[in-house]
């Protein structure tokens, strides 16, 4: 099988992962490129969901935060304990571990398709997008990307920056193809490809904001700021 469907950056927004399997269907890979947890609060459906579809999972840097370090991965003292209290007591030990086992970058073949599976970088020590300064790959910075992997690598699918694109690097003469399949959590994207074809659709499903709004004035604690100031 050649087509995925690719998802990332999440943040635990299960009704937008939801509405992808609704549209895309079983029939395909899945693959999810990291930062499977945030703030969107529904930490036990979203893992539940993509343990069931996903052919390959990869963690982000807010997964590492929570399950490596123990500590939220938001500029905001109140909503990083929120982010990292909810996200813990909704799941089991179990599942906890699982997360914690999760790789930050992966190798893929296919046909003649190397690809690499990465949430910010494709380079191991840079891949998960927790270090400090690590900003992930910009679109405007994709040619110079390329000009390091391209010997290896046919395509590098990453998420990180939440900027959904497509670019075939061989107009900078390097014979390789990123994408981006954007923040399924807040901006409702996702991207499906055939590496048989070559062929990419960048696709979105309807927002899911005033659900998970609504979900969040529910599960918010007294001590983090309302939803509608930083939502």
């Amino acid at each position: 099988m050649s087509k995925f469907v690719l998802v990332s950056d999440i943040h635990s927004n299960a009704p937008a992962l939801r509405k992808v399997v609704e549209k895309e269907g079983t029939d395909v890979e899945y693959i999810v490129l990291g930062d499977i947890h945030g703030l969107n609060a529904y930490p036990k459906e979203t893992l539940e969901l993509i343990r069931e579809i996903s052919n390959f999972t990869l963690s982000g840097n807010h997964d590492k935060a929570i399950f490596h370090h123990k500590e939220g991965h938001v500029n905001s003292d109140a909503l990083s304990q929120f982010e990292l209290d909810h996200t813990l007591s909704n799941l089991t030990q179990e599942q906890q571990n699982w997360m914690s086992n999760l790789p930050f970058m992966e190798v893929v073949q296919r046909g003649p398709s190397r690809i690499c599976l990465t949430h910010a970088m494709p380079w191991p020590e840079k891949a998960s997008g927790y270090e400090p300064g690590n900003a992930g790959i910009p679109k405007g910075n994709v040619p110079h990307f390329a000009s390091i992997v391209a010997d290896d690598y046919d395509y590098v699918f990453h998420g990180h920056t939440h900027e959904q694109y497509s670019l075939d690097c061989e107009r900078f003469g390097h014979d390789v193809h990123f994408v981006n399949p954007g923040s399924l959590g807040y901006d409702n994207c996702y991207a499906v490809i055939d590496t048989d074809t070559g062929n990419v659709e960048l696709k979105s499903v309807e927002s899911t904001d005033d659900e998970v709004k609504e979900h969040l004035q529910d599960v918010l604690p007294d001590y983090a700021p309302n939803v509608e100031q930083w939502y």
